[in-house]
């Protein structure tokens, strides 16, 4: 087995300096996901050794966006790990809808995409549009002569509301850690086959990280809030004027309301996100953050399919978008990917990976991967977490009911 470079090295050498926080702040869910976020107050989750690269990938703190009921590759809610992921992995090349060849460069896969985007989400009835996800993240474990790696998985499910006088619901369940490939299955078995792991945490004088095999319990959240005020863009409040609901775009929150006011037009689009990002005290305006924010717009928020097909057609034309050719998302479905790798402050290479499927202009999934470090990045790479969208439907039904306080901890 290939054991990763040590991942708290992973994580200084990706993350650029101007994001880190202040000495014993907690990380701000809203920096890593684009989805709405819970209100303030909810305890703070302990410090991870995850192999995940900071500011690329959603984070486990991210998984309080909301959550679903479905389960995965044979895990059934039972106790103790179950069955690893596959890491996403090349796929015959999906013929195309139409009787031409499949797509071959990134411009062509995202031109592709834009074009049958409006297939993606044609239903639009309803009170919720109900997104559901799964999440996991890649931890190192076990003895230190015998370290294995697992994934620890989450499944949300998040209900945006069609009209404004209706607010957000967001649920979460972890479904437990376990080995993720056949290597750290057999290294797991030699260590007795443990369901929960102890790792010291980084710096040493925090809690120690605990990783559980053994799914929890529900929790379900109204989604009020992306992160504290004195954290957003200049000049722009954490939540909406009407108290409901703010996601996180280009660099700063952006209500429900003016998710409706984003530009269609692909060139507008570009230039209405350059000016949040220069606007914003978190992002830059970059090509990695442009690529970014057109991953948000076509992955994560709910958007009209006219935007999503601008992102898509913007993305085209961003520098540095490469093609990953026919790869398999962790549910085993077939798509096209492409990607933006960059260089951290620490030397080191993060690539951000999204998959598309495009027969149908859908994004399946995004994927962090570790790179190396050197003067180039360096390929296949190491894989750290990922997100894939299970569904994506409308329904009249009301969520579930908020779960109470006490019984969140």
């Amino acid at each position: 087995m290939t054991t990763p470079r040590n991942e708290m090295t992973t994580l200084a050498g990706a993350r650029p300096r101007r994001l880190d926080p202040e000495p014993g702040s907690r990380p701000d869910p809203a920096r890593f996901t684009a989805h709405p976020q819970p209100a303030a107050g909810r305890a703070a989750r302990r410090p991870t050794r995850r192999l995940v690269l900071a500011g690329v990938a959603p984070t486990v703190a991210a998984v309080a966006a909301g959550a679903v009921f479905l389960t995965v590759g044979g895990t059934d809610g039972g106790a103790g790990p179950e069955g690893g992921l596959a890491v996403s992995a090349p796929a015959a090349a999906p013929t195309s809808a139409t009787d031409g060849p499949a797509p071959r460069t990134a411009r062509e896969v995202l031109l592709v995409a834009a074009e049958r985007s409006g297939t993606a989400d044609a239903t639009t009835d309803g009170r919720y549009r109900v997104v559901e996800r799964e999440h996991g993240s890649l931890f190192e474990v076990g003895p230190k002569d015998r370290r294995y790696r697992v994934v620890s998985r989450t499944i949300l499910r998040d209900w945006h509301p069609t009209s404004p006088s209706e607010v957000a619901v967001s649920a979460s369940r972890e479904l437990g850690a376990a080995p993720f490939s056949a290597d750290d299955r057999a290294a797991w078995q030699a260590d007795g086959s443990p369901t929960r792991w102890v790792e010291p945490s980084d710096p040493p004088q925090s809690e120690p990280t605990v990783i559980s095999g053994t799914p929890g319990p529900e929790l379900v959240r109204r989604a009020v809030r992306p992160e504290p005020a004195a954290r957003t863009a200049k000049g722009r409040g954490s939540t909406g004027a009407d108290g409901r609901e703010t996601y996180y775009l280009a660099g700063g929150p952006i209500t429900a309301a003016g998710l409706a006011d984003v530009p269609t037009d692909p060139a507008k689009l570009k230039a209405w996100l350059f000016k949040r990002l220069n606007a914003s005290d978190i992002e830059s305006a970059t090509d990695f953050n442009l690529f970014l924010s057109a991953k948000n717009l076509v992955f994560d928020l709910p958007v009209s399919s006219e935007v999503r097909a601008a992102a898509y057609r913007m993305l085209a034309d961003v520098r540095g978008v490469t093609s990953l050719g026919a790869v398999t998302d962790q549910r085993g479905r077939a798509g096209m990917a492409v990607a933006f790798a960059r260089k951290g402050d620490g030397g080191n290479w993060a690539q951000t990976r999204l998959i598309i499927d495009h027969r149908t202009g859908q994004a399946l999934a995004e994927e962090s991967w570790d790179l190396g470090t050197g003067s180039a990045p360096k390929g296949p790479g190491t894989f750290m977490s990922y997100m894939v969208v299970v569904s994506v439907t409308h329904t009249d039904d009301a969520p579930p009911a908020v779960t109470p306080e006490q019984k969140r901890r």
